[in-house]
């Protein structure tokens, strides 16, 4: 019997995991994806923490595992992009590793 073989998020629970850490468990793996496949954290803004700390995800994440879980989401470096812009627009502050990957020069 074949098997399909299913992509386990563990990016999005290690960014998730991180994310939560001084706070519990706010942010959910799912509601990090649906931020990075809209671009933006208004596609979860039904709870501000949540949104909150989606927002700080590329400045407590490393850019190789944001674009990790921008893949396991079914999203790309496109919105992910979206959402990093969103977050400097809300006063976070810019993150040269996350300039480079995410910002077209």
């Amino acid at each position: 019997m074949f098997m399909a073989k299913v992509i386990e998020p563990g990016g999005l629970r290690t960014a998730v995991a991180h994310l939560n850490a001084s706070v519990g468990p706010c942010l959910t793996v799912e509601q990090l994806a649906a931020a990075l496949r809209a671009g933006s954290v208004a596609a979860i803004s039904d709870s501000p923490t949540a949104a909150a700390l989606a927002s700080h995800l590329f400045s407590e994440v490393e850019p190789a595992l944001i674009a990790l879980c921008a893949h396991e989401a079914g999203s790309d470096v496109a919105h992910a992009n979206m959402l990093y812009q969103e977050s400097l627009l809300s006063l976070m502050p810019r993150v040269p590793p996350c300039v480079r990957l995410f910002v077209a020069p």
